[in-house]
Formats: C-alpha cells, sequence, structure tokens
C-alpha cells in the first residue's frame, strides 16, 4: 500500500469553460495519475491528469490550479 494526496476539485481559468462532457463536477474528490504511455508528464504546463479516488473513473487533464489538497489515500501498489 501507498498514500497518495487526495484534491477537491474547483475549477479555475479555462477549466471552468471547458465543455468536455467526461469532466469531474465540482467538489469531486480526484487523485492524480498518468495518463498513459507517450502522454507528458504531471505538472507539464501547470497540468495534470486526474481520476475519481472512490470509483478509480478517468477524467483527462485539468488544471492543477483547480485541485485543492484536502487529504492522504492508502492505495495498492
Amino acid at each position: 500500500m501507498k498514500l497518495v494526496r487526495m484534491f477537491r476539485y474547483e475549477p479555475v481559468g479555462m477549466d471552468i469553460f471547458d465543455a468536455r462532457k467526461h469532466q469531474p463536477k465540482r467538489g469531486t474528490v480526484v487523485v492524480k495519475c498518468s495518463g498513459g504511455s507517450g502522454a507528458p508528464k504531471n505538472g507539464t504546463m501547470g497540468h495534470c491528469y486526474v481520476k475519481d479516488a472512490t470509483t478509480n473513473e478517468f477524467y483527462g487533464l485539468v488544471l492543477e490550479k483547480s485541485l485543492m489538497p484536502i487529504g492522504l489515500i492508502e492505495v495498492a501498489k
């Protein structure tokens, strides 16, 4: 098991106007994740990939400034 930081998604900047259907709703608890093979690393140009902390549903890229830290969660390696 390892500890992973949890965040509450509160959209700012372009995340407010993002019209994607598959985007976390305001207040959703998310964790950072990798975007897969060939994807840029988290933090590149202020963006990161996120998924739902409870369902593991992948959402995609969001601005890092839209993520408010709220604590830690244990996940399997």
